[in-house]
């Protein structure tokens, strides 16, 4: 899925209606594959407290705009890892054009298999990407495996109270894995205005199928029952969240 994804160019169209919704908060140079935005990244980059120097894992980094922004303003080196070999190699590209080169480097993985060695990092991001690992317990537990005790976990994702179509096993609440994965819950608060963001978006991508269509050259119908299945992702959400995580 997400190579293929990631084989096709990033979606002017796409990158309009983020910008429409969220505005100047919207980081559109970074190319997110995600619903994260210039606040959040600074909130991100204070809870984990990095230093420079410091090892950050970013885990589903995709195109790895974000990551690269939480390092670059840490001063942190780099670790991306993700399923896609497509994605990996437009992070290289922008890890360079971020003049990160040197710091940067990307690696084929998961969730639930981080190439890294056990307690070699000070942080693991995860942005809007843990809802697709199938084992959210295992994920954890991987990721505790690679944080040094007092490294922290930070990540935005997404509560169900039902679990939507289409997508890995989800869960009601993070909390108690985290608990049992070994880690301290700092934070596990609500972002602010998700729900009118995905319900605009939704409604926004749905007035240009057209143009999303000539675009992509996908058929008008693939587009708008892709754009459904989202809608209906969001109907059995019960919020996003963005998550503090201490290893103990």
């Amino acid at each position: 899925m997400f190579t293929s994804v990631f084989d096709a160019p990033s979606s002017t169209v796409d990158a309009r209606i983020w910008a429409e919704v969220y505005g100047d908060d919207y980081p559109a140079e970074l190319e997110p594959y995600s619903f994260t935005t210039r606040s959040e990244l600074r909130r991100i980059v204070a809870d984990l407290g990095l230093a420079p120097g410091d090892l950050l894992v970013d885990v589903g980094c995709g195109r790895g705009g974000p990551g690269l922004w939480v390092a670059s303003t840490s001063g942190a080196s780099l670790l991306g890892v993700d399923i896609s070999p497509t994605a990996l190699d437009a992070a290289r590209h922008r890890a360079a054009a971020f003049g990160l080169g040197d710091s940067a480097m990307y690696a084929e993985g998961s969730y639930e298999s981080i190439p890294l060695e056990a307690s070699s990092a000070r942080g693991v991001l995860g942005i809007d990407s843990l809802l697709f690992a199938p084992d959210k317990a295992a994920a954890l537990k991987e990721i505790a495996r690679v944080l040094a005790p007092g490294g922290r976990f930070v990540a935005t994702t997404w509560d169900y109270h039902t679990q939507p179509i289409n997508r890995p096993p989800q869960v009601e609440d993070h909390r108690p894995l985290l608990t049992d994965a070994g880690f301290t819950v700092i934070a596990y608060d609500e972002t602010p205005g998700w729900l009118e963001n995905h319900h605009q978006l939704n409604a926004l991508l749905m007035a240009a199928v057209d143009e999303l269509a000539e675009e992509s050259g996908e058929r008008p119908e693939e587009i708008r029952a892709g754009i459904e299945e989202m809608a209906a992702t969001v109907d059995v959400m019960l919020r996003r969240v963005l998550i503090v995580a201490e290893k103990r």
